[in-house]
């Protein structure tokens, strides 16, 4: 199993590669991958977990706008 790391590089990768690295002729599908994975967290959640996921998804998302140009540019870690 990925790292968590390794996962978010990975899915970076994918929605990059994916679009030519041009997300906005892209953002339809982004969004719908992202929704989609979200739901899958959500669902496999009890329901107190589910609501603290919820509750906290506007700061996280608005943290996340705020940092994705350093999301994007750091380099991919070495596995050993």
């Amino acid at each position: 199993m990925k790292t968590e790391r390794a996962l978010v590089d990975a899915i970076f990768k994918t929605a990059l590669e994916g679009c030519d690295a041009d997300v906005s002729a892209r953002k339809n599908a982004l969004w719908i991958a992202g929704c989609t994975l979200l739901s899958d967290v959500l669902l496999n959640s009890d329901p107190f977990t589910r609501a603290r996921l919820l509750q906290g998804l506007v700061a996280e998302l608005r943290e996340g706008c705020a940092h994705l140009g350093q999301l994007l540019s750091q380099p991919e870690e070495t596995v050993h």
